[in-house]
């Protein structure tokens, strides 16, 4: 994965869950609506990922990473999301 991200975005994961800003991020990366998204569940487990990023720390953030939809996806838990080609 590069640094390279066709979007990215930042949320407070108080306001909206790390499974809604990747949904968001993706369908905005493929110009589609959300609902067009295959459902994350196919690739990782959405409850895990919404608690690791609410438990982690902003000063030393999590970093998850992992490919859906034929997507790059990169989640931390400070609030970034990047989505970039796979």
């Amino acid at each position: 994965m590069t640094d390279d991200y066709l979007v990215d975005r930042r949320y407070d994961w108080n306001d909206v869950s790390p499974v809604v800003g990747v949904v968001e991020a993706l369908s905005d990366a493929d110009d589609s609506e959300p609902d067009a998204i295959p459902a994350l569940a196919e690739t990782v487990d959405p409850e895990s990922l919404n608690d690791l990023c609410a438990s982690a720390p902003t000063q030393d953030p999590v970093t998850v990473s992992f490919v859906h939809a034929g997507y790059d996806v990169i989640v931390r838990s400070d609030g970034f999301v990047g989505v970039g080609t796979a």
